[in-house]
């Protein structure tokens, strides 16, 4: 019923958003977006994609089985068909799944009046989208931009060459959607053109999709951080969100039977400082925030872009500092009050020395693992959930029972 429901609201954006349709579309779940299509027909689905960008055309079918994608292109003109194949060919997240094949380009050694001409020969509903216009030499290898302003203040003899700004900024079909999208909020620029590996033009990012691409890394980090799948955000299973859940509680568990074996090890010595664990709660908090805050910090500035060694440098020192500083602070506060409160001075002492380790590895941990699984080239979000929880737990556990048995002794 439910299903019914949504679909004849998507019926009614089409016809008044068509775009906001199609970006809503591509966000369904392939098992919804398929059964979307086998309740409006491949038909209805033919129409819709025909009058959409081919970036829009894209994104709106990225859900889709091969299948149902091979049935909707057969149904669209030659050159249209030809240009989606090209950029579904793209794996998603990349540069070239996220590009428009809607872009103008002229012979480099062109005139300003040959190039007017041309624009001039274009159908009107192109004529529109035109913002840059972009300089190729015979291979299509791009040679410089201009704008539709450089037409009007030059003479018509005027060869493009001789105005065309160069060199371009300009993306690969294989790199990244995010850097794309970070370069444009940069420049401000409206487009910038995507070249393939032999450097020929085949396409345009729009500063239009910036925003989408900026929300979609959003719900991905957020749904890393709290430990499930970005799929959680597009879904309304029970059984699709217990599964995507699972896996982070497994790692939750595994972590809390470590701690309890490294427990388990110092249950002799504990035995005579049962004290100990009263404060087990509030080092293990303590610890846990300290490392998130860490990794969180650090994935910011993965995403940002300050990833050089010497942004990444001050970043550890820094943090190193600070992890170091509140690890005292927190364990001289703590240890206080617990020789205060049990009447043992060394307590206090084991207590403050025990916290303020743990809470400095802590912190190296969370500044650390994002930087090893860039290295490893495994998304850095990853390293600010649970693990990086479990990780901190453990080594916060063996620090302390360790550093403080060893003092109190």
């Amino acid at each position: 019923m439910k299903l019914s429901a949504d679909i004849r609201k998507w019926r009614v954006l089409v016809k008044v958003d068509l775009k906001q349709a199609a970006t809503e579309f591509g966000e369904l779940t392939a098992e919804d977006a398929s059964r979307f299509v086998d309740a409006l027909g491949v038909d209805y689905m033919v129409k819709v994609i025909s009058q959409l960008g081919t970036d829009a055309a894209a994104e709106c079918m990225q859900p889709l089985s091969p299948k149902v994608r091979d049935q909707i292109i057969e149904g669209l003109p030659a050159e249209k068909a030809a240009n989606l194949r090209e950029i579904l060919s793209y794996a998603p997240g990349t540069v070239g799944a996220l590009m428009a094949k809607e872009f103008f380009s002229i012979p480099v050694d062109a005139t300003i009046r040959e190039a007017t001409e041309y624009l001039q020969s274009l159908p009107q509903e192109r004529k529109g989208a035109i913002s840059y216009i972009y300089a190729v030499d015979k291979n299509r290898r791009l040679e410089g931009v201009l704008q539709m302003r450089d037409l009007l203040l030059h003479k018509p003899g005027t060869k493009i060459q001789e105005i065309v700004r160069s060199p371009v900024l300009q993306v690969e079909t294989g790199m990244p959607q995010l850097y794309a999208a970070q370069v444009l909020q940069k420049h401000h620029y409206l487009g910038m053109p995507v070249v393939d590996r032999e450097q020929r033009l085949v396409g345009v990012v729009r500063a239009d999709n910036v925003i989408k691409i900026f929300r979609r890394e959003a719900d991905d980090d957020i749904a890393r951080l709290i430990g499930t799948s970005p799929d959680e955000m597009k879904t309304t299973s029970i059984r699709r969100i217990i599964f995507a859940r699972l896996p982070w509680f497994f790692v939750s568990i595994a972590s809390g039977l470590l701690c309890a074996a490294i427990s388990g090890i110092f249950q002799n010595s504990i035995g005579t400082i049962v004290t100990l664990f009263l404060f087990v709660p509030i080092v293990l908090g303590l610890s846990e925030s300290t490392g998130v805050q860490g990794a969180t910090i650090m994935v910011r500035n993965i995403a940002v872009g300050k990833t050089t060694f010497k942004n990444l440098g001050l970043l550890l020192l820094r943090e190193a500092v600070v992890g170091v500083s509140i690890g005292i602070a927190c364990g001289v506060i703590v240890g206080f009050l617990a020789s205060y409160w049990q009447g043992s001075a060394i307590l206090g002492v084991a207590l403050a020395s025990s916290m303020t380790v743990a809470i400095m590895f802590s912190a190296l941990i969370g500044l650390l693992m994002p930087l090893l699984f860039m290295e490893l080239k495994i998304d850095p979000t990853l390293a600010t959930g649970p693990l990086v929880l479990a990780i901190c737990d453990i080594q916060t556990l063996f620090v302390y029972f360790t550093l403080s048995i060893a003092i109190m002794r």
